[in-house]
């Protein structure tokens, strides 16, 4: 049942390119996968036995394969295989290739946006249109029987198209690999469900990925509820009355708390909402920064102005938080919400001291926002802090959770979904309900269709501009929406722990015969889930197959 994917080592350049780009998102998706070098080996029929899907991921590695390598291919696929071609550089391969799959090679072009077509079969889960950040090279097909067109590129020319091969399915990407290179567009820009659902479509069924689960949470900043200095409607925060309406819709959100805000009347409140897994609480800040003349007394991590606490300073800041927590009776979440996302390395023993390993920064360590290197890091898996699931560089005891969609649509970086809709700072001239929903929809899709998970996010001094009534109005919408496709809801300490257990076992041997056997190798502390796709009546569904807890090694077998 497994997956191979096919490169060359001896163009170093783009094998390593392909490593860096698409060999990430196959680790990221879950895909039971072997890599084979032509450097090394040769594709043969014996060795494409049980291979469901076959990827050419690297640029150019059609030049690297023989005609008697391409027939074997086929063969394989007109047999039930799967094929996904990442490289369309159409004069590179065989001529009998092509030939083969009924393709007469065109103009080479320059492609700078992607279309959907709106009427496939392979997916719905892409943008109506990409921009790349630079032209590259696609390839015109003058013929092309029997294909039909999941992209077009901006002149309507066809640039990834799709088609049965007898038994087997093929999807054909007609531009040049270089497109999940980041500095051409690379992952989690818009592209990757349709990356995603072409190995779906394309691989014979039964077929599993170890991908994450389609989760969904929320994150909120900057709360303070009765104690919020900006509300306008004091009924949407007295009495935790947002985060009710949240809960009524089955969110469960991560509250970052500006704990020297925090009003008595809140406290037992806290109490009933973490006790009954509704909520969970993470010290943000003391207070925000236009509160105190000494910004020094509102940070908790690291001083806004990138200076660390002195060790009595620090401290100092944790025994307050003891304090305050104790008080209020409620724990810290293990998942840190620092505000800016703010934390100093002399923090970082005292954060382990109270069980918290998982953060979701968007920031190096040690660095504050302003500093423009801050945002400049190799967070796991693609270099980008929107999105990212893995340990942290500066200290790897801490594993970064985070999803957050950046936003191309305002003028400034924001992961805030309710940016531009509320009256706050004059951002808009009225709280505009809808545009809040789809703004909110398009946070959480995107993260669904990255293979990270949606995350609803937001602050609450702009919750704080809508009444009751707005507010609801938006969940009440979003819920809607996402109610009609498969979806977990959790919280985010949930996700986080899930996420790293993840990160600690491999599928070893994937059998189908009647029953799917697994043999997996390693740990997980909690239940895994593996996505399960199989075709009936023309369709393809997915269904989830639980991993118990286990330690060392597991062999599982489900019928199917």
């Amino acid at each position: 049942m497994k997956t191979i994917v096919v490169v060359d080592s001896i163009k170093n350049v783009q094998c390593t390119r392909t490593e860096k780009s698409v060999g990430r998102a196959l680790e990221h998706f879950g895909v039971y996968s072997e890599t084979v070098d032509l450097a090394w080996m040769r594709i043969s029929t014996q060795q494409l036995e049980d291979v469901h899907l076959l990827i050419l991921a690297q640029e150019g590695i059609g030049k690297s394969l023989t005609k008697e390598e391409t027939d074997v291919i086929l063969k394989a696929v007109s047999d039930g295989m799967g094929l996904l071609v990442l490289d369309g550089y159409l004069n590179g391969y065989p001529p009998s290739f092509l030939k083969n799959l009924k393709f007469l090679a065109g103009q080479e072009s320059k492609i700078s946006s992607l279309r959907l077509n709106p009427e496939n079969e392979v997916t719905d889960l892409c943008e109506h249109e990409i921009f790349l950040k630079h032209p590259l090279l696609g390839y015109n097909i003058s013929d092309s029987e029997g294909w039909s067109t999941l992209m077009f590129c901006q002149a309507d020319h066809p640039c990834v198209v799709y088609k049965k091969f007898g038994k087997g399915r093929i999807v054909f990407f007609l531009l040049s690999s270089a497109i999940w290179q980041n500095q051409y567009l690379g992952f989690a820009e818009g592209l990757d469900g349709v990356f995603r659902n072409s190995i779906v479509w394309a691989a014979k069924k039964p077929y599993i990925m170890k991908s994450l689960p389609p989760f969904i949470t929320a994150r909120f900043d900057d709360v303070s509820f009765s104690g919020s200095r900006v509300m306008k409607y004091r009924q949407t925060l007295a009495g935790l009355g947002w985060l009710d309406i949240l809960n009524r819709y089955g969110f469960i959100p991560n509250v970052g708390l500006f704990t020297d805000d925090i009003q008595e009347q809140d406290a037992k409140r806290f109490r009933e909402k973490e006790r009954s897994g509704l909520a969970e609480f993470s010290p943000h800040a003391f207070v925000d920064f236009p509160y105190r003349e000494n910004e020094d007394e509102c940070s908790i991590y690291l001083k806004h102005n990138g200076q660390e606490f002195t060790q009595e300073g620090i401290k100092r800041n944790f025994a307050k938080l003891d304090l305050q927590f104790s008080k209020w009776g409620i724990n810290f979440a293990k998942t840190i919400n620092v505000h800016y996302g703010e934390v100093g390395f002399n923090a970082l023993p005292f954060i382990k001291e109270r069980g918290q390993k998982y953060m979701m920064t968007p920031l190096k360590l040690g660095k504050v926002w302003s500093n423009p290197e801050a945002h400049i890091w190799d967070a796991p898996p693609y270099g980008k802090s929107s999105f990212s699931i893995g340990y942290i560089p500066e200290d790897n005891y801490f594993f970064n959770v985070r999803s957050v969609p950046p936003r191309k649509d305002v003028n400034i970086p924001t992961s805030d979904f309710l940016y531009g809709c509320t009256v706050l700072s004059e951002e808009s001239p009225h709280n505009d309900v809808e545009k809040a929903i789809k703004r909110g929809l398009f946070q959480i899709k995107r993260g669904l269709e990255t293979g990270f998970f949606g995350c609803l996010t937001t602050h609450e001094q702009r919750v704080a501009q809508l009444s009751p009534e707005e507010w609801e109005s938006i969940i009440k919408g979003i819920s809607s929406s996402i109610s009609k496709t498969s979806h977990m809801m959790k919280n985010y300490d949930y996700i986080s722990q899930y996420a790293e257990n993840r990160t600690f076992y491999s599928i070893q041997e994937a059998i189908y015969n009647k029953e799917l056997i697994l043999r997996i190798k390693g740990r997980s502390e909690i239940p895994q889930y593996l996505t399960l796709f199989i075709e009936e009546g023309g369709k393809i569904k997915e269904s989830f197959l639980q991993i118990p807890e286990f330690e060392k090694s597991i062999e599982l077998n489900f019928p199917i």
